[in-house]
């Protein structure tokens, strides 16, 4: 007992800066110097050298961005990766990412591809070295107070229509709460989901049902803030759970954080399991005592630095 609770401590990391221009700082065991400042009024660059002569930098202006890597003053093994953004009439936006590995990844957004019979539509379409993904969504709202969102989705490099994933949602206020019914089509099967959420005094229940590859799972959950905790308990296929969690300020400059977790499952053969842990914390650092089941007590340390010049 006494050995698990022997301390694990990592060398903390010290920074000295001030604004723009350069900082030095301690990370990983290695002195790392840094550079923040500005070409141009809406040009931004940024530049970082280790002690190992390991580099990158960083040159930002609107919404372009290039970032590069390397080692030393030799320009071998120089890494570089590039991304540009913007809008287009008619298109909509357009962002593309390319790098010194000659892959790339080119994504078109238009939330406003106009109406259809009272219906919305959106789309979305990446274009990557392995393929093109496409996504048209649409949303309506039904008679009765129903929204309704429906959406078909590609795999990359997979034309087949067949093979496209499609759901549809239908969603409604139901005695005070909201329920929605998930219908979908993946991996040409079909799929079933129901939710409801509802507040239930002061706290708030959560019911999912669903049905899926021929497989019925359930998740029902309460959750609630009891005094200075926050609880939570469930129900699903595999049995029971909960957990209790609580923070609070000991002193000034003190605070301590407490949670537990428990589950029980249906199956006769698997045991309890309870866990618990303990933090105190300061500016400086933490203390953080854990215990569970199948777990003995162990003490973990950390300590954090933060020291502007």
């Amino acid at each position: 007992m006494v050995k698990g609770m022997e301390p694990q401590v990592a060398l903390p990391d010290l920074s000295f800066e001030k604004g723009d221009g350069v900082s030095l700082a301690l990370q990983d065991g290695h002195l790392v110097a840094n550079y923040k400042g500005k070409l141009s009024p809406d040009t931004n660059l940024g530049l970082s050298v280790n002690d190992e002569q390991a580099w990158n930098a960083l040159l930002e202006s609107g919404a372009a961005s290039l970032k590069l890597n390397g080692q030393g003053m030799s320009l071998d093994g120089l890494a570089w990766e590039a991304l540009q953004s913007g809008s287009a009439d008619g298109v909509g936006d357009v962002s593309l990412n390319f790098n010194s590995d000659k892959e790339y990844k080119l994504t078109v957004v238009n939330d406003d591809l106009g109406e259809i019979a009272g219906a919305s539509f959106s789309g979305k379409a990446t274009a990557t070295n392995d393929g093109v993904t496409g996504r048209l969504e649409s949303r309506s709202n039904l008679p009765g107070n129903v929204d309704m969102k429906w959406s078909i989705e590609n795999a990359v490099g997979d034309y087949d229509l067949s093979h496209a994933t499609e759901t549809v949602t239908f969603a409604t206020p139901v005695a005070g709460g909201d329920a929605a019914v998930k219908l979908s089509y993946e991996n040409q099967g079909l799929g079933y989901e129901g939710t409801y959420r509802r507040n239930v005094r002061g706290g708030a229940a959560d019911v999912k049902v669903s049905l899926k590859d021929g497989v019925v799972g359930y998740n029902a959950t309460y959750a609630d803030k009891v005094g200075l905790a926050d609880m939570l308990v469930g129900l699903d296929t595999e049995g029971a759970y909960g957990t209790v969690s609580a923070s609070r300020n000991v002193v000034d400059g003190l605070d301590a954080e407490y949670e537990a977790r428990a589950r029980a499952n249906f199956d006769s053969e698997s045991k309890p399991q309870l866990s618990h842990a303990l933090k105190i914390s300061n500016k400086l650092g933490y203390a953080q005592l854990l215990h569970g089941t199948d777990q003995e007590p162990k003490l973990r340390m950390g300590y954090e630095f933060n020291v502007d010049a």
